[in-house]
């Protein structure tokens, strides 16, 4: 656990010095305003690659130091940034929608049949592309991905530890070591955004941490492994599947930016802060995570508490509470 704890605190450092170092870079890419947008200040994107940086920074130290990973886990983290890659051709050149997803699913599913085998293969070649996707469209006020990928982080390096899997743990490590490394830039106040690089690479290592958690067999369908693995992401869940439920049936196209979300809501139709929002999302997240270590019965209730806390209460409460 010690070198668990190193390695994610080396890829916060190398994540939050590297950000600084490309900031001046990054301001020739800003990302402009429109009707649709959380922002209303122009903001260098393409942050993520920060978290890029000092994942591959923190990889090769541990090389260095003869510490050495499983394969799977060179697997799991090239995988990763293989996503990455994609999600930065996007952010440069504007990749088609196919061409997007079926990269998805051919790294998600090579990835997951290194790692589990033929169960791997079909976990990797549907969960990675729904991660992505799911965190990429999220991806739309100050701090929400970045604070999500903590949680998430620990919830796989929890799950790790309780299935004796070090690839899962290391991936955990990275994740929120990343993400907490970049959060000081994007949130209270956003200095630079994670573009498709940083959405792809974080959905790329939730998605890729569920792919090898369920590929570990049976023990992977405890309450502690499946809470800590999938319930850092429940709210995304949530609000994106309700979200283009709301939209289809509205015959609305599905990939056009929208400010649909609960938690885009919230900020503009109710004068939220970003950072209120993301970090009461994921401190729902977190409390979710912990219930789930006790049981499948607290677990399922805190989820069903949060997800209608979110959707459904939060939107009626929160007016009186601002107008107060």
């Amino acid at each position: 656990m010690t070198s668990l704890l190193l390695t994610g605190v080396g890829c916060g450092l190398a994540t939050t010095v590297t950000a600084g170092l490309l900031l001046p870079v990054l301001r020739h890419r800003l990302d402009v305003p429109n009707h649709r947008s959380s922002h209303t200040v122009p903001t260098p994107r393409g942050g993520g690659l920060a978290l890029v940086v000092g994942t591959v920074v923190t990889a090769v130290l541990v090389a260095l130091t003869g510490d050495a990973w499983p394969a799977d886990t060179w697997v799991l983290l090239g995988a990763s940034l293989v996503l990455a890659l994609v999600g930065l051709l996007d952010d440069v050149r504007g990749l088609p929608p196919v061409p997007r997803l079926l990269a998805q699913v051919v790294v998600g599913a090579a990835a997951g049949f290194v790692v589990g085998g033929a169960l791997g293969l079909v976990v990797g070649a549907l969960v990675v592309p729904a991660a992505v996707n799911m965190v990429n469209f999220m991806d739309g006020i100050n701090g929400i991905c970045a604070a999500h990928a903590v949680v998430g982080g620990v919830g796989a390096l929890l799950a790790g530890q309780a299935l004796g899997s070090a690839p899962l743990s290391v991936l955990g490590a990275l994740t929120s070591g990343a993400a907490l490394g970049f959060l000081p830039w994007n949130a209270p106040r956003a200095r630079m955004f994670l573009g498709d690089v940083g959405s792809y690479l974080l959905g790329g290592l939730a998605g890729l941490s569920v792919t090898a958690g369920l590929s570990a067999g049976a023990d992977a369908w405890r309450p502690e492994v499946i809470g800590c693995l999938a319930a850092p992401y429940l709210l995304f869940a949530a609000d994106t599947a309700t979200t283009l439920v709301r939209r289809r049936r509205r015959g609305e196209p599905l990939l056009e930016a929208h400010r649909e979300h609960a938690y885009q809501r919230l900020v503009h139709g109710h004068g939220l802060p970003h950072w209120v929002v993301s970090f009461a999302m994921a401190a729902a997240a977190a409390v979710v995570v912990g219930a789930f270590l006790g049981g499948w019965l607290p677990g399922l209730v805190a989820s069903a508490v949060a997800v209608v806390g979110f959707l459904v209460v939060a939107p009626r409460v929160v007016p009186r509470a601002v107008a107060s």
